[in-house]
């Protein structure tokens, strides 16, 4: 393989490095801005070429040393190398690269940019692949299992609970996968567990399991046959809000299988910041699509007139409706189905505001209903820049503008983003 040496210039998306040789940009993963290294091209592609690290000759004043002794081998991070306190930045770069080359826009609102309180041990939810008396990630691109001891991003609980979990996973051959979710609420954890088959006896283990591991509150297991649920497979955390004076903060319940943010700081300051993109009042109705166990919804309704939530998954619709009950919130209605589907037989009052958190795939397929229905204000939520930025340039086209834009760091030594925009007819 060629073996050259290079500067890097830049950190583009998905968190290489970049540099040009003769004018053609070559991708390097684990390097930074300001890094002189010798790479080894791996890959030739017609527009673009992809390098391997092989010694850094000087390093970027932002390079530190990773902290944990499985980076470059697992899979999970990108950017342990990074300066913590550049993180933030440089992803703000790779969005306003996004918003220019990808959504045409050449002039957009100043990010708010709003860095992770912790750099690590902020995850309370990790998925880990199991094989034999190993547990841990895939290596990066492959399917070869990095055996881990423990992972410095995820929550100190998820660490405690790896022991007994390598233990007791031995005993099932036929495990593949394990999700662990914690509550620092409760200082407890919910597994599930990906089973090819759910053999005799195992039943009568994994209550034993639970009966005798005190993080533990419950287990769903997953087989192609449905789920089987031991103990309490539910979890409740508080979300402290400043926006909601003269109210109690919103306490939330997710079930395994409803989807919930993996890192809880950001999750609040994410929700303070759709309160005030929006500045909801008491006049105005708001529609929340792809609505999950009322994360938005619930503290949007505590300002607005009336608020629809609507959702696919039938465990983050019930899990919804039990929370806005629980925190005693009357002006809030969820709605079961495809938001596409919903949407086309809307026969109720057009929102003022709709705010919108799809998937990484984007909006694009319900774009055309969401500006059918004229709202004032749209507020996108988004974890993936390249859609949002696909999704802005459609919107620009029906006649709305940029208005504010914020950057919440999700998800620290990784290239991963939440990206909040406002925009108004």
């Amino acid at each position: 393989m060629k073996k050259v040496q290079v500067r890097i210039g830049s950190v583009a998306f998905k968190g290489y490095g970049v540099a040009r040789i003769r004018g053609k940009v070559v991708f390097i993963p684990h390097t930074v801005t300001g890094d002189e290294a010798w790479i080894e091209m791996i890959e030739e592609k017609k527009r673009y070429s992809l390098g391997r690290l092989i010694q850094i000759v000087e390093p970027s004043p932002w390079r530190v040393t990773p902290p944990c002794p499985f980076f470059g081998v697992c899979g999970s991070c990108q950017w342990q190398h990074i300066d913590n306190s550049v993180q933030a930045k440089l992803k703000e770069e790779i969005l306003k690269d996004a918003l220019n080359r990808l959504g045409g826009l050449k002039d957009f609102p100043p990010v708010r940019v709003f860095p992770s309180p912790k750099s690590y041990a902020y995850r309370v939810r990790v998925q880990l692949k199991v094989h034999g008396k190993a547990l841990g990630y895939f290596h990066g691109k492959s399917h070869r299992l990095v055996n881990i001891r423990e992972c410095l991003v995820a929550h100190p609980l998820i660490n405690q609970m790896l022991p007994s979990i390598r233990k007791m996973s031995t005993s099932f051959p036929q495990m593949k996968e394990i999700e662990i979710n914690v509550s620092p609420d409760e200082n407890k954890g919910v597994l599930f567990l990906r089973f090819l088959s759910l053999k005799r006896g195992t039943e009568n283990v994994l209550r034993e399991f639970l009966r005798n591991d005190t993080l533990l509150k419950g287990i769903v297991v997953a087989t192609k046959g449905g789920s089987t649920f031991f103990g309490n497979p539910t979890l409740n955390w508080t979300i402290p809000l400043d926006q909601v004076r003269g109210k109690k903060n919103p306490t939330f319940r997710i079930s395994q299988g409803s989807f919930s943010q993996i890192n809880l700081e950001q999750n609040q300051t994410l929700i303070q910041t759709v309160l005030q993109f929006s500045e909801v009042n008491q006049e105005e109705s708001v529609l929340d699509l792809y609505a999950g166990v009322g994360n938005l919804t619930l503290p949007l309704a505590m300002g607005a007139k009336k608020v629809f939530g609507i959702e696919e998954n039938g465990l983050a619709i019930e899990d919804a409706r039990f929370n806005a009950e629980r925190n005693e919130i009357k002006n809030c209605d969820f709605i079961h189905g495809r938001v596409e589907d919903v949407l086309q037989n809307w026969k109720r009052e057009n929102p003022d505001l709709i705010v919108l958190d799809p998937p990484r795939t984007g909006c694009k397929t319900v774009l055309d209903q969401v500006v059918s229905l004229k709202p004032k204000k749209i507020v996108y939520v988004s974890c993936e820049p390249t859609t949002f930025s696909r999704d802005l340039r459609l919107f620009t086209e029906w006649g709305y503008s940029l208005q504010k834009l914020g950057l919440i760091d999700m998800f620290p030594q990784t290239y991963h983003m939440e990206v909040i925009g406002l925009l108004m007819k």
